[in-house]
């Protein structure tokens, strides 16, 4: 009888277009466009070559002296201006930003151009952004970083609004550059007050790909990780979907035909759970696969990803038995309705599919590790990255904790024989 009954769930959900198109093709689509406009899984090297103007109104050697002859008559003693001066040269301002990071780290990108004179460069076009150092600029970020003197000069960035992505990268170059900066900064004026050496500014600023990086291990690209975002998402449509045939069948008088065979309703119940768990488990197995053949999503531990895919299958089994004992409770179908018109999307922000909380916010790491699609997601993540099963025990026990619950809770909601 239980396998009839699932038989019946997966041929319904064959005949239903539609509901296939959500649970395969949405998310296939989405993965496919955040994928592309995110970040890569390429090895091609990206070539933006925006034109950046550089107007340096300072000089280094220049700086450097003024910068000494102004210790001098601070009376700070030779041995400490001479480490000053060796750090200060370190972290020159236009030097690291122009020089180390946009031409050299960044050469296949960014294209940088001498200039002398502001107005004539702001009218070229070709520019995509203008960087200006004005005279006495290296200077007062000494005194600043050095001294905690105020200042009152900063590096202007004028940015060409007709070329969008151009300034927006070199933008966001510049304000990580000037953030990190601003932390060198205060490891030295700590490092100054523990008489400990200065630290290393030689790699102050690095630009990466768009790749999330989780315990360390193999980075996991955009499609990796929209694989995953979207995978995790769209599997909780299994339980609209189950809970609202259920329904239909209450609706149309099938569910009281099967009480009259003398089916025991807790057997109805649990064919649901059993249809969710196997049709949310083949979705998920399909959206990877296609994943992997297209996309080169590999996971490393096929064990660890199978057993993963399971427990999240049963999390969603259970939601799909809560959520069809409300729909019978109450006698109304708006319960699955809101599941996945408004619950699927809070669940989907929380858990992170859309945003890789790790590099956001750990508080909202945190609470996406609680959340049922979450808990999956982190557990990808891991595998995607190279972890093994025994790292992804936690999630493991959260989704096995999850699924009990929600059976507990869906229990005594759900009509007895007499109540139908």
């Amino acid at each position: 009888m239980l396998s009839a009954f699932i038989k019946k769930d997966l041929l319904h959900l064959l005949r239903d277009k539609k509901e296939v198109l959500i649970l395969l093709a949405m998310p296939f689509v989405l993965i496919t466009i955040l994928g592309f406009a995110l970040g890569s899984n390429s090895s091609e090297e990206i070539t933006l070559n925006a034109q950046v103007a550089v107007l340096d109104q300072g000089d280094l050697q220049t700086d450097l002296e003024k910068f000494n002859e102004w210790m001098l008559s601070e009376n700070i003693p030779e041995e400490a201006r001479t480490q000053i001066l060796e750090a200060a040269e370190q972290t020159s301002l236009p030097e690291l930003l122009v020089d180390t990071v946009m031409k050299e780290e960044l050469q296949d990108l960014l294209k940088v151009k001498e200039e002398t004179d502001l107005d004539t460069t702001l009218n070229n076009d070709e520019y995509a952004g203008v960087l200006q150092f004005p005279e006495g600029l290296r200077l007062e970020t000494w005194k600043g970083q050095f001294f905690k003197q105020e200042t009152t000069k900063d590096l202007q960035l004028y940015l060409n609004e007709d070329k969008g992505l151009e300034a927006s990268v070199i933008s966001d170059v510049v304000e990580d550059f000037t953030n990190q900066m601003r932390l060198q900064t205060v490891l030295t004026q700590e490092a100054q007050q523990s008489n400990q050496a200065p630290p290393d500014f030689k790699s102050i600023a690095q630009v990466t790909s768009e790749t999330v990086t989780v315990d360390g291990k193999v980075p996991v690209n955009s499609f990796g990780y929209f694989a995953v975002g979207m995978s995790t998402m769209f599997a909780l449509y299994v339980v609209s979907f189950v809970a609202g045939y259920a329904y239909s069948e209450k609706a149309t008088f099938v569910y009281d035909r099967i009480l009259l065979t003398n089916t025991n309703p807790w057997m109805y119940a649990s064919s649901k759970w059993f249809s969710a768990v196997l049709i949310c488990f083949l979705q998920l197995c399909a959206l990877y696969g296609l994943a992997a053949i297209i996309y080169q999503v590999i996971w490393s531990d096929i064990l660890a990803f199978l057993t993963i895919t399971l427990f999240f299958s049963f999390v969603v089994g259970s939601m799909a038995v809560l959520i069809t004992a409300l729909n019978y409770r109450f006698e109304t179908q708006r319960v699955s309705t809101m599941f996945s018109g408004f619950l699927v999307s809070v669940f989907a922000f929380l858990g992170g599919s859309f945003v890789p909380w790790n590099e956001v916010s750990d508080t909202m790491l945190t609470i996406a590790s609680y959340t049922p699609n979450g808990a999956a997601l982190q557990g990808y993540l891991k595998i995607l990255s190279g972890g093994e099963l025994s790292q992804v025990t936690s999630n493991l026990f959260r989704l096995v904790v999850v699924s009990i619950a929600l059976l507990l809770i869906a229990i005594p909601i759900f009509p007895k024989r007499r109540l139908i």
